[in-house]
């Protein structure tokens, strides 16, 4: 058994669920503000949604860059992660919000219900895409 594949399996597992409790965490951001957005302020779901989706790409790079992948020694600076996570997760989250009017519109189906269908659905490109391109380990 080689030891240091265990090591960064379980490297790579504790950086999955710090990216998983991150993403939680914006999960709230994009839903709580979405409600507040259409329910209080009574924008339009066509505006409040990429506000909500914005925000919370902002503070789950943060997060992200100051916990998740601090551990990584990368040659990416700081403004070049940033571009790049915010390349994946808005592609993310132009999934997101292309699956929440789809439901709603075409479906009928609750926005609130709709706009988590669509974080789940973005979830999958999120990670795959900050792992691999994002927070690119430094090659030796």
């Amino acid at each position: 058994m080689n030891l240091r594949r265990i090591n960064i399996e379980q490297g790579k597992l504790e950086e999955f669920i710090k990216f998983a409790f991150v993403g939680g965490s914006g999960v709230v951001v994009n839903m709580g503000l979405l409600y507040i957005l259409t329910r209080l302020l009574d924008l339009r779901l066509e505006i409040a949604s990429p506000i909500a989706i914005e925000v919370s790409i902002l503070t789950n790079f943060t997060l992200n860059n100051l916990w998740t992948f601090s551990k990584r020694e990368t040659h990416v600076s700081f403004w070049s992660r940033l571009f790049r996570y915010h390349l994946v997760t808005g592609l993310a989250g132009g999934v997101n919000y292309l699956t929440l009017l789809l439901l709603v519109r075409s479906f009928g189906l609750h926005d609130m219900i709709s706009n988590l269908i669509g974080i789940l659905v973005g979830t999958i490109i999120t990670y795959s895409l900050n792992s691999l391109w994002t927070w690119r380990v430094r090659s030796s």
